[in-house]
């Protein structure tokens, strides 16, 4: 935040105030404000901050993301180390999600520094979070929490999971009936581990809708165009299923809801 003189008199001095909430940071800080004034010959200016925020223990990263395919093994490692003379005790006291990851605190360095490593437990597709707590010697800084989030992805994905083209008035329908390709939404089949992703067929259950199949990366995605058949529509909730049939044993089908809403 910043605090200044807004009117300086000519030959006259002015103050600029710049202050930094150093509040969950650590390490090596710069901070930088621009200043706009009618100075014809220094209209513009920018002025900066750099120092390094002391902190009594260093945690790196302060936040954990586990992301990555189902079939992979997934791991994530925070490193702890204590930054004052006096030798550092930390202890794992909780975990969150005792039933998504497996977490392992060990000491790297006696009386220094920790090495707290996060591995997924899930099998399958599933997105989570949660946090781990610490508790340490250090009347600064007696807990540590940190926060973990895990986006483990399916061998075979499918984005979006459901299909929803919205809410449309007869009268705009109308319009676009000369044009429906602005109507046409996407659903994108991923093969996040291989490289041998084939689609055989697409079809619609109630063939409110007509789909093609679009390679964008062959062998790893492709795309489902999904056009809407206007005359098909009725007012109300129009629902149809997308069924995408590929050359993967394990997800031979993908079925994808549709909904289109005619006012």
């Amino acid at each position: 935040m910043a605090r200044f003189d807004r009117t300086i008199p000519p030959g006259g001095e002015g103050n600029i105030t710049l202050e930094i909430r150093t509040k969950g940071f650590q390490g090596q800080l710069s901070k930088s404000a621009r200043i706009s004034s009618n100075d014809p010959k220094n209209a513009k200016m920018t002025i900066s901050m750099k120092g390094k925020v002391w902190a009594p223990i260093i945690v790196k990263p302060r936040y954990l993301r586990l992301r990555g395919a189902a079939d992979d093994e997934i791991r994530g490692v925070v490193h702890v180390k204590g930054d004052k003379k006096e030798p550092l005790i930390a202890k794992l006291v909780s975990v969150s999600i005792p039933d998504k990851v497996e977490v392992k605190l060990s000491e790297t360095e006696k009386g220094r520094a920790y090495e707290l490593e996060v591995k997924n437990k899930v099998k399958g597709e599933a997105r989570y979070t949660g946090n781990l707590k610490l508790t340490t010697n250090y009347p600064e800084k007696p807990e540590i929490l940190i926060r973990i989030t895990g986006d483990i992805r399916g061998r075979l994905e499918v984005r979006p999971k459901t299909l929803n083209f919205g809410r449309m008035s007869q009268k705009r329908l109308d319009q676009l009936k000369d044009s429906p390709k602005g109507l046409t939404r996407s659903v994108a089949v991923i093969l996040n581990k291989g490289n041998d992703l084939k689609i055989e067929k697409v079809e619609l259950e109630k063939s409110l809708f007509k789909a093609s199949a679009k390679p964008v990366k062959p062998g790893l995605m492709t795309k489902i165009m999904v056009e809407p058949i206007l005359e098909k529509l009725k007012k109300g909730a129009n629902l149809d299923r997308l069924k995408i049939y590929t050359n993967q044993k394990d997800r031979k089908v993908i079925e994808v809801p549709i909904r289109f809403d005619m006012l």
